[in-house]
């Protein structure tokens, strides 16, 4: 009786066993396949994603945060390192994120609208007169930039740009508040307003049929900086590279630049090239900048 009940024992426990078994193996089977499925749906939305949808992925993990790194958006997006590099890339130059230091991004607040431009007295002055006629204007230029400027000039022209139909007018009006204008037809260069004892309070007028960038009689700081890097670099505006590159660089991390827009803005002026070539020199490889020297030595 006793070697049977330990038959019987061993058997039930070898019943127990096996089911146990199976039951790990058939769970472990299905945790796989869930795994696999996972991981192949998963490719399959990634590969659907636009630049928008991973906005709003990094965006709904990160929104609250100062900064996110570049592995922070690769445990988001599952991405392989350089279409990771070109997606982060893509997404601050079209605005959805600010780079805010070496390998850190953020969704921060960092647009134009929580940041004011300071006018200088003459600019504002200028502003004040022109916004009770209900002439087309805005003020462009190191004005509306000097927020970004490290180190402002105690003297500069301020840029005003009026409708086509509107200069003449604009001008005298202007002359009649006893602001010295220049029409911008009357000069070549900047060497002869610097001559000019009344430098400081210079307004140069520039006749234009654009507006769609300014608002309020105030350009936005793409199309500011735009004008300025025209100015600077095409008429020798009284103000440094070196400082031009400080402001935009202070405009890159205070503000989420519409860089697509800038490149847009600059085509109006025929300087597309050198604002793309500003904007995507992140992506742009040291081979790449090399190859451009010693072209341009070899083709003088």
């Amino acid at each position: 009786m006793i070697a049977f009940s330990n038959e019987k024992s061993q058997r039930s426990y070898l019943r127990l066993f096996i089911v146990d078994f199976l039951v790990i193996l058939c769970r472990e089977m299905a945790r796989r396949k869930a795994m696999e499925y996972v991981k192949v749906s998963s490719g399959a939305i990634r590969k659907k994603l636009n630049l928008k949808d991973k906005a709003v992925l990094l965006r709904e993990q990160f929104h609250d945060k100062p900064d996110f790194t570049i592995s922070d958006a690769a445990s988001v997006l599952q991405e392989k390192q350089s279409t990771l590099y070109w997606t982060l890339y893509k997404l601050t130059q079209n605005g959805y994120i600010s780079r805010t230091g070496q390998g850190l991004y953020s969704f921060q607040n960092r647009g134009a609208e929580s940041i004011q431009p300071i006018l200088s007295r003459l600019a504002k002055r200028i502003f004040d007169v022109l916004m009770e006629t209900g002439h087309d204007f805005f003020i462009s230029g190191l004005d509306i930039l000097t927020v970004f400027v490290d180190h402002v000039p105690e003297t500069y022209p301020v840029l005003v740009f009026a409708g086509k139909t509107d200069a003449e007018e604009v001008a005298d009006i202007l002359s009649r508040n006893k602001i010295d204008v220049v029409p911008y037809a009357n000069i070549q260069d900047y060497s002869a307003i610097r001559r000019m004892s009344s430098v400081g309070e210079l307004a140069l007028l520039i006749p234009t049929q654009e507006f769609t960038y300014p608002a309020n009689g105030l350009a936005s700081f793409e199309k500011a900086f735009v004008d300025l890097y025209y100015e600077v670099s095409r008429r020798d505006y009284p103000l440094s590279i070196q400082e031009l590159v400080r402001v935009y660089l202070n405009m890159r991390r205070r503000m989420s630049m519409n860089t697509n827009r800038m490149v847009k803005i600059a085509s109006r002026r025929n300087i597309q090239q050198d604002i793309r070539y500003i904007v995507e020199h992140d992506a742009i490889t040291n081979a790449a900048i090399e190859f451009i020297d010693i072209f341009r030595k070899h083709n003088l």
